[in-house]
């Protein structure tokens, strides 16, 4: 076993530019110490993991953790610990925590998010890397997926219905403190993964959790949902409305947790359980507050949109022009387009809802193939059209396109008509289409079937604000705001894009 680990042995050196030697922030002299290690079994793990590492991070990247994994090495030898085990994490964060007290380290640190202007606490390096040396020594767990504290949805063998633009790869349910709940729930959420999307089962999963946090607090006898009466769920919600200041309104909240605790009563034959909760203990329906940009705003939005990578460009233009939810843009597919009669059509298979069609114009469907021609000349044959960089299988990431625009707006300076830091929110580009649909005077069954509802009950929402918008001058506002788009695409050529 070696007892010196040199950057410059690493497989990632070996492998990188000079640019990325450059890049590196120590000398390739620096290395991971073996040395003096209170155990051979513990030094020879931490040997493993760190040739691991190597493989998978820039030389930038190991070298920034030969810190953090020296430090983690006086921690080992100072308390003389000579195995590290997965299972005790808490026990040896703790250990290490006191550790850092006693060197004077900070147990947590302010990290500055420009992109949104706020200042998050976050938890120190050194912690996040015991974290990952123990999650790299975390025994293989030969028990069903089910039985786990912490599910690894690729390891089940039935579909599950995620939004494809959001990266979940598991189910944790490890901060339901109490055991037999902890059962109890999972049983049932298997039950729900089979046939709800995985939006609901995380809301259902965070409703349990408040509620297990609560009985914590308030009911250290019950340890089962089995024992809830109609008074533990009564404290609960004056707690929501006196206590509890995570959320504004918790009408959705109390609803998840209704179907989890209705269905333990089912699965244990409780049926009394179904009587906990009565009609008038949800809040009413938060009054819908739709927010739109006005057309000075989009056009400001949308000039420095332009000056973006050529193909996040393409995807928020087209997401302007179809009204689509951002979901339903990111997935499109490469064969979703088609013509018939003379005129293009898109099929949009919604992530929420239905698929379905309906008919767009031809600079738009141009705009959609040189989307799908950009994406073939990197990746090939790819199913979705704006295909993920690092894995061509998967869509655009939410987040990325999030961040992106977020960070543009701070360093462009983007205002809105107030003055302040124009808000970007995707979904707010479907408002300002369905607000459109309504000053054309569009009857509400076509602007559901436009927007790809199934039912005109939310129609009334972009009818209200468009009823005070219908004079003339808003008709010339919105051709202003269709020839500001229209100009974009036709530009694109001129710049080779």
């Amino acid at each position: 076993m070696k007892k010196r680990i040199y950057i410059y042995e690493l497989d990632c050196y070996k492998v990188a530019s000079e640019e990325q030697i450059q890049r590196m922030r120590i000398s390739p002299e620096r290395y991971f110490n073996l040395e003096g290690l209170p155990s051979e079994e513990l030094a020879e793990k931490l040997e493993e993991f760190i040739w691991e590492r190597g493989k998978m991070l820039a030389p930038s990247s190991m070298a920034s953790e030969v810190t953090y994994y020296n430090n983690i090495r006086e921690f080992l030898i100072d308390r003389k610990i000579q195995s590290l085990d997965a299972r005790e994490e808490e026990k040896i964060i703790r250990m290490l925590k006191g550790w850092m007290l006693e060197r004077g380290y900070a147990l947590s640190s302010k990290k500055y998010r420009p992109a949104y202007d706020k200042i998050g606490i976050e938890s120190p390096s050194i912690v996040r890397h015991m974290k990952k040396i123990l999650k790299f020594l975390e025994e293989e767990d030969g028990r069903d997926e089910q039985e786990k504290d912490i599910w690894t949805l690729k390891n089940f063998d039935f579909p599950i219905y995620r939004n494809p633009i959001k990266n979940t790869e598991t189910i944790n349910f490890t901060k339901i403190v109490q055991p037999d709940i902890r059962e109890e729930v999972k049983k049932v959420i298997f039950m729900h993964l089979k046939y709800s999307p995985l939006g609901t089962i995380h809301s259902e999963i965070a409703a349990v959790k408040r509620f297990s946090k609560f009985l914590k607090r308030k009911y250290l006898d019950i340890q089962s949902l089995q024992d809830l009466e109609r008074m533990h769920i009564e404290e609960y919600l004056i707690y929501l409305q006196t206590e509890a200041h995570d959320r504004k309104n918790y009408r959705s909240d109390l609803y998840a947790l209704r179907r989890v605790i209705e269905d333990v009563g089912n699965l244990y034959e409780r049926q009394y359980m179904s009587e906990l909760f009565l009609s008038n203990d949800f809040p009413s329906t938060p009054r819908h507050v739709f927010k739109f940009y006005s057309d000075a705003e989009i056009k400001r939005l949308n000039e420095h949109i332009f000056k973006m990578d050529e193909q996040i460009c393409r995807a928020l233009i087209i997401h302007q022009l179809l009204g689509t939810r951002i979901s339903d843009t990111l997935t499109l597919k490469t064969d979703c387009l088609s013509m018939r009669n003379n005129r293009y059509f898109i099929r949009i298979d919604q992530v929420k809802s239905v698929t379905y069609e309906k008919a767009i114009s031809e600079e738009v469907a141009q705009l959609i193939m040189k989307a799908i021609d950009y994406t073939k000349e990197r990746y090939g044959e790819t199913t979705y059209i704006f295909a993920k960089k690092d894995d061509p299988t998967r869509p655009y990431q939410y987040s990325m396109i999030q961040n992106q625009i977020m960070t543009m707006i701070r360093q462009e300076d983007i205002r809105d008509d107030n003055g302040e830091f124009l808000k970007f929110g995707t979904h707010i580009f479907r408002h300002c289409y369905g607000k459109k649909l309504t000053e054309m005077h569009v009857d509400d069954w076509m602007i559901a079937k436009l927007l790809g509802h199934t039912s005109i009950y939310s129609v009334h929402h972009y009818r209200k604000i468009g009823n005070k918008l219908m004079a003339d001058e808003t008709r010339a506002a919105r051709e202003k705001m269709d020839m500001i788009l229209l100009d974009i695409i036709e530009g694109w050529d001129d710049y080779e894009i």
